[in-house]
């Protein structure tokens, strides 16, 4: 099969759309339950961060999402034309204080990288050529495949 591609502006109001995508690609390759719902949080986390800080104080741009099935991995790749954030600088999270003492944020990319088997990042151009490349593997059984 093909690669399957959408793409749709980077509004929350378009996760559910997004969600919707990850659903039907695992639907389409016949993934197992518990590898489509890994995928989708590792996807919902990453994409929840281009639309709440990829555009902050503009109009969102366009987030593409092209996911495929290579090699037992499910490959999703993101590509969008906000501000580049190497995920490799998010801070580790805060794991050990009280809940009312740690700092908002990074957990996000903390359960991306626990859940994903491969996080790959390519910043794009300022001007808005190239977009902005975060691609994400996640290992799956395939369909009548031992894991």
């Amino acid at each position: 099969m093909s690669p399957m591609t959408m793409t749709k502006p980077a509004r929350a109001s378009n996760l559910a759309v997004f969600l919707g995508f990850v659903d039907l690609f695992a639907e389409r390759h016949g993934l197992e339950s518990a590898h489509a719902h890994r995928l989708k949080l590792v996807l919902e986390e990453a994409i929840v961060n281009v639309v709440q800080h990829g555009y902050l104080g503009r109009e969102p741009g366009d987030l593409t999402l092209t996911a495929d099935l290579v090699g037992g991995g499910a490959v999703v790749t993101l590509h969008d034309h906000g501000t580049p954030f190497d995920p490799a600088d998010a801070p580790p999270p805060d794991l050990e204080s009280d809940w009312d003492e740690r700092r908002v944020g990074g957990l996000g990319w903390h359960l991306i990288r626990e859940l994903a088997d491969g996080v790959a990042y390519q910043p794009g151009e300022a001007d808005g050529g190239r977009p902005n490349t975060l691609t994400l593997r996640v290992h799956v059984t395939p369909p009548g495949g031992a894991a």
